[in-house]
């Protein structure tokens, strides 16, 4: 996970503590939306994950207002369901973590780029078959 901190750092200009509390929260929610034997794939593959996971959930950003801007995300997906809820749910969720939302296309690419670089093609579409949202979200970049 150091390299994947790394990188955003380097390439989003977010200070590390960011990059941490944004690659794991975000990580948390894959962990949440995928089974536990493609997590289980993402775990053994990735050093660090299950910690990181539980260093964003005891880190906040900080930032006035996140829990009404997630409310409202959480309120929004309800309405759209699918794909475009989650997305809204997870973008909402990053950005309480301190990601500029102007970052977050770039920060989910990263992420995927990191994870097929780690785990391999087999449980990145393991991941995209459970949490689509993923793809669409790289998908809509273009």
């Amino acid at each position: 996970m150091d390299e994947l901190i790394q990188q955003l750092t380097d390439r989003l200009g977010i200070d590390p503590s960011t990059a941490q509390g944004v690659a794991g929260k975000a990580m948390e929610i894959i962990k949440a939306n995928v089974d536990e034997s493609t997590f289980k794939s993402l775990a053994s593959a990735i050093p660090g994950l299950d910690s990181i996971i539980m260093a964003s959930a005891t880190h906040d950003s900080g930032e006035s207002g996140g829990g009404l801007l997630g409310k409202l995300a959480g309120m929004a997906s309800g309405m759209l369901g699918g794909s475009a809820g989650n997305a809204l749910e997870m973008g909402a969720a990053l950005t309480e973590k301190g990601l500029p939302t102007d970052k977050l296309g770039e920060f989910v690419t990263m992420l995927i780029g990191f994870i097929k670089s780690k785990a391999g093609d087999d449980v990145l579409d393991q991941v995209f078959a459970k949490f689509p949202m993923l793809k669409s979200l790289v998908d809509g970049q273009g």
